[in-house]
């Protein structure tokens, strides 16, 4: 958490984002550009909002994680991203975005979500999100830190 919420500091009044990647033994934090900002200023119509109140993952910072998952045989524990100035929650874009493939079905069912509400550039409050099937929607979970 330590790492994901200085992240989440240093890039304020953007949105940060990320991987946590691991086994049942460890934990890594993969953080990604969010490259929002770059799109929007490139096609504002496409993208209308900006890295404050969007993330777009870098593609192939995201391809590399994903590789190096498979590759050492790890799993996909956490996505995470920031609300600046914003409470930590589950937006209809967050999910649209989890669930990016399939509307109805998430990318990734067995990851959790983490969003840290950032206000005026501190850390306030983190929330995790983890995919119901009953519900099949996102709920949110306890969030639990270790060490």
């Amino acid at each position: 958490m330590e790492q994901i919420i200085a992240q989440a500091e240093r890039e304020f009044p953007f949105e940060c984002c990320g991987f946590i990647i691991g086994d049942a033994a460890s934990c890594e934090v993969r953080p990604i550009t969010n490259i929002q900002n770059r799109r929007h200023a490139e096609d504002p119509n496409a993208f209308p909002r900006d890295a404050r109140t969007a993330f777009l993952m870098e593609p192939k910072e995201h391809l590399a994680v994903l590789k190096e998952i498979d590759e050492r045989k790890l799993a996909l524990k956490f996505v995470y991203h920031s609300h600046p100035d914003h409470d930590a929650y589950f937006s209809p874009t967050d999910r649209a975005q989890a669930c990016s493939f399939d509307p109805e079905y998430p990318d990734y069912p067995d990851t959790v979500h983490v969003v840290m509400s950032i206000r005026t550039g501190k850390f306030a409050r983190a929330a995790a999100f983890a995919w119901d099937a009953g519900r099949k929607d996102f709920v949110e979970a306890e969030l639990i830190v270790e060490g």
